[in-house]
């Protein structure tokens, strides 16, 4: 009798431990998601698309390859198109910047231009 009880209990236990590794590999542990104290300034996100789009400029200008397929694509008309998308963005938000950023966009601005001139 006491003997059947124990296989129980054992049997009981082994079922717990198994029942725990399986609820551990089922459900895959989630991180909560890192807030930010303040939301993303507008001025931020017209900067990070200027640089995409400078990016993109290289890249049809025939620079460097273009990320999504890693390869060469020359377009002057697509490379145009992003030089006048960063001057227009950049004119939106000139006055929010500060000096040093609005230096590094005008630079960034004239390497591409001066590139497009050349070809």
């Amino acid at each position: 009798m006491v003997e059947d009880t124990n296989k129980q209990d054992k049997e009981r236990e082994d079922k717990e431990k198994k029942s725990e590794q399986e609820e551990t590999h089922e459900r895959p542990r989630t991180e909560e998601p890192k807030l930010l104290d303040e939301p993303i300034s507008v001025k931020d996100i017209v900067y990070m698309t200027i640089l995409s789009l400078e990016s993109k400029a290289w890249a049809y200008l025939d620079m460097v390859v273009h990320p999504e397929t890693q390869k060469h694509k020359k377009d002057t008309i697509e490379a145009k198109s992003a030089i006048d998308a960063i001057d227009a963005l950049y004119k939106t938000i000139e006055g929010n910047l500060d000096a040093s950023e609005r230096k590094d966009i005008q630079v960034r601005l004239t390497n591409l231009r001066l590139n497009f001139a050349k070809e």
